[in-house]
């Protein structure tokens, strides 16, 4: 999955400074909050597969065999465009007629028409451009971030080494009962 272009953080420094009972004026660490914030969002969505502000990603997977797909992340808004690479290497892009998004928030698939990407063989690469994330960052997830955030900043840890697995449990928890699995790729209707 790539992301195109920047999108906005799920918690700003100044919610961080709230939670942590830091004065708003008190500007000294900001540089070092929003790093800190960017790589716990980067943890957390990772360890939840939730995108937790809206951007636009684009997907490669294969033209299956079934006529239903599941994204690998959850939630998604819409779809924008979609694409098979022919065998010259060129992207060629396929009507979005009859094609539904399904389950959007909880379990997101697209549903493709009988004959969709006639055009396109069997196994070729398939583009999906689609918009994901929250309208607004769940409430939990949010905590999380700034659960690991803090963690980082009270041990002076640099979240740009070995954020992984500086991780505390009660984060690890939040993030688990907050994953999305993919049930699987393809599927038939």
């Amino acid at each position: 999955m790539q992301v195109q272009g920047n999108f906005d953080p799920a918690v700003s420094v100044d919610q961080f400074k709230r939670s942590r009972h830091i004065l708003p004026d008190d500007v000294t660490d900001d540089v070092l909050f929003e790093s800190l914030l960017v790589s716990a969002q980067d943890v957390v969505e990772t360890g939840t597969n939730r995108p937790l502000t809206r951007r636009v990603v684009q997907i490669e997977t294969r033209v299956g065999l079934g006529c239903r797909w599941y994204f690998p992340c959850a939630p998604v808004a819409d779809i924008t465009a979609l694409a098979f690479q022919d065998s010259d290497g060129m992207w060629q892009n396929l009507p979005l007629d009859g094609v539904v998004l399904q389950r959007a928030f909880d379990e997101p698939q697209l549903v493709f028409p009988a004959g969709f990407a006639s055009d396109a063989p069997d196994g070729a690469p398939l583009r999906v451009t689609a918009n994901v994330g929250h309208d607004v960052v769940p409430r939990p997830l949010a905590q999380g971030i700034i659960l690991v955030a803090a963690d980082w900043y009270e041990a002076g840890i640099d979240p740009d080494k070995d954020k992984h697995t500086k991780v505390t449990f009660g984060a690890r928890a939040l993030m688990k009962q907050r994953r999305y699995r993919r049930p699987m790729e393809w599927a038939r209707v």
